[in-house]
């Protein structure tokens, strides 16, 4: 098993340089514009690419957020696994909220994620980390695991959180799982939206009361 990315083939090292190269162009890029408003021109120069470079890597400038995702998401499974036993399905929401808003290598990270829940859908989500990138962005995964961390989505880590909810009766309600991890980022994203229109309020509590 490779201990660090410089134990790898040039080949693949050069791969994980490139996109990782590619996604810091970008979040530099997102603190000046919003993503929308960027082209794959500019991250093709900011990058130092061409734009031949940038499609061998990335599809279309939406994968670019993808690719992130699923760097995101596997980040926050590995926190999740941290958790103590004790701690409450409310707490578990408020801890992801604060990853969610706290995020800042991509900003305004929620935004990207609405969009994408609302065009694409995490299921859809064709982008996935080669045996390097797991080396490089983190440790404590075994290489047999890579498949299961490259399928998760955020909504199969909410999924399980409201399973477990649902077996020690903090959750009230009788949805399947699927149904209510749902309902779980629907949540997020309505307190994020709220928080954003009125942030004197703990919009996150009162939307709490829909668990009961």
């Amino acid at each position: 098993m490779y201990e660090s990315l410089e134990s790898f083939p040039l080949r693949k090292i050069n791969f994980v340089k490139t996109r990782t190269t590619i996604l810091k162009a970008v979040s530099h890029l997102l603190k000046e514009k919003d993503f929308s408003s960027i082209t794959v021109d500019e991250i093709c120069s900011r990058a130092q690419i061409s734009r031949g470079t940038f499609f061998n890597y990335f599809s279309t400038k939406d994968h670019v957020f993808h690719y992130f995702l699923r760097i995101f998401t596997i980040r926050i499974a590995l926190r999740i696994k941290q958790w103590p036993e004790e701690l409450s399905f409310e707490e578990k929401i408020r801890e992801i909220y604060k990853w969610f808003n706290e995020e800042t290598q991509y900003s305004r990270f929620v935004d990207s994620y609405i969009n994408f829940l609302l065009t694409v859908g995490e299921e859809n989500n064709e982008m996935k980390l080669i045996d390097a990138e797991f080396v490089y962005f983190f440790s404590g995964i075994e290489e047999e695991e890579y498949t299961h961390y490259n399928g998760l989505t955020l909504n199969t880590l909410f999924q399980e959180i409201c399973k477990k909810a649902q077996g020690v009766k903090e959750i009230g309600l009788s949805d399947q799982p699927k149904e209510l991890a749902n309902l779980f980022a629907g949540v997020l994203v309505a307190s994020y939206i709220t928080d954003k229109t009125n942030g004197d309020i703990d919009h996150l509590t009162i939307f709490d009361k829909i668990w009961k």
